[in-house]
C-alpha cells in the first residue's frame, strides 16, 4: 500500500503516495519543505506552478473526505507535523495548536538548545542576572528572558 500513488483532483500530474510522505509534479518529486507561517506556525509546503501549497491539504483534498463548509484548515490529530499520514489529518475551522507543541515549535525557532533553556530558567531562579546568562550562552539578554517566559508559561499551563 505504501508504494501506491493516487492522482490529486484538481491538480493534473500531481501524484501523493499513499502514507503521504512524497510527492510527485508532472513525474518529479517535489522537495517537501517546512515553512514557518506569520503566527509563527511550523507547516509543510511544496512548490510548483510558481505557487506554495500546504502538504497536509494536498493530502487530505487526495485520500480524505470532501472539504466541509466552513472547515477549511488541514490538522494533524496528533499535533506531529511529520506525520503525514492521510489517517493523521483532518479539516478543522482553525489552526489549533496544542501548547506543548507551541512550546517546542517555539523552541525550535529559538538561539537556545530546549537543555539551555531549562538551565537559564533555573539560573534566573537562583538570582544570577540574564544578562550573565546572555553573556554565558554568546545570546542577546531578550533571547535568555524569552526562554524565560516560554517555559515559565509552560509550567503555568501544566499547573
Amino acid at each position: 500500500m505504501s508504494d501506491h500513488w493516487k492522482t490529486h483532483p484538481n491538480f493534473e500530474g500531481l501524484q501523493i503516495k499513499a502514507d503521504g510522505s512524497k510527492i510527485k509534479y508532472k513525474g518529479k518529486l517535489l522537495n517537501i519543505k517546512i515553512h514557518k507561517g506569520k503566527t509563527g506556525k511550523l507547516m509543510k509546503k511544496v512548490s510548483f506552478n510558481r505557487s506554495q501549497y500546504s502538504v497536509p491539504k494536498l493530502i487530505l483534498e487526495t485520500y480524505g473526505e470532501p472539504m466541509p463548509e466552513g472547515r477549511h484548515y488541514a490538522t494533524y490529530k496528533d499535533g506531529n507535523i511529520e506525520n503525514l499520514h492521510p489517517d493523521n489529518l483532518y479539516w478543522n475551522k482553525t489552526h489549533i495548536i496544542t501548547k506543548e507543541r507551541k512550546f517546542e515549535n517555539d523552541l525550535k525557532s529559538s538561539k537556545l538548545t530546549k537543555d539551555q533553556t531549562y538551565s537559564a530558567f533555573v539560573s534566573h531562579s537562583k538570582g544570577i542576572p540574564i544578562s550573565k546568562i546572555a553573556e554565558n550562552y554568546k545570546v542577546s539578554d531578550m533571547t535568555v528572558y524569552r526562554a524565560i517566559q516560554r517555559l515559565k508559561r509552560k509550567i503555568e499551563n501544566n499547573n
